[in-house]
């Protein structure tokens, strides 16, 4: 299964559409959001671009209504939105989720999960210790560069940072 991973949007919808786009083109099956939508508008127009196909998304800092945001995630089929950090199974994988990479950290040196994911920074970046990975696959916004995302084959266990531009 390959699994878009991606974080800080921050309203720009017009680079969160060329990268759903991109990750429906590699294939991605299962979507996981790292936080940072910043509106509830934003998080609609993500929700949709899934197709219904699963999403796991945590909150960031920047996600000022969570409670609307839980809500569209509660009605819908195939959407998550989990606590600031969470620890999921997913394809015979635990995945650590957060926006933060205080929580990535601990989570990290804990060994609670084979695969951490964390945003925040807006910068992409990818470690491997033995078997276990810490990432962050950049950002959608632009901000800091080119926006990107990162995509990870839970069978080949490849992950690998795509860029728009």
């Amino acid at each position: 299964m390959n699994i878009g991973i991606f974080s800080d949007i921050h309203d720009r919808l017009n680079h969160l559409e060329q990268a759903m786009d991109y990750m429906h083109q590699l294939g991605c099956g299962h979507f996981m959001f790292l936080g940072d939508c910043t509106t509830p508008a934003s998080f609609r127009r993500l929700l949709e671009l899934t197709r219904d196909l699963p999403l796991d998304a945590v909150p960031g800092n920047n996600d000022y209504e969570t409670a609307e945001m839980r809500r569209m995630a509660s009605a819908s089929t195939a959407a998550r939105l989990h606590p600031d950090h969470t620890v999921i199974t997913r394809y015979g994988l635990t995945f650590s989720l957060s926006h933060y990479p205080k929580y990535a950290l601990q989570s990290f040196h804990r060994e609670e999960a084979e695969i951490t994911l964390y945003g925040h920074t807006h910068m992409p970046e990818r470690e491997w210790q033995n078997t276990r990975l810490i990432a962050n696959p950049g950002e959608i916004q632009g901000r800091t560069g080119r926006p990107g995302f990162g995509v990870l084959d839970t069978d080949s266990r490849q992950f690998t940072l795509h860029s728009l531009s």
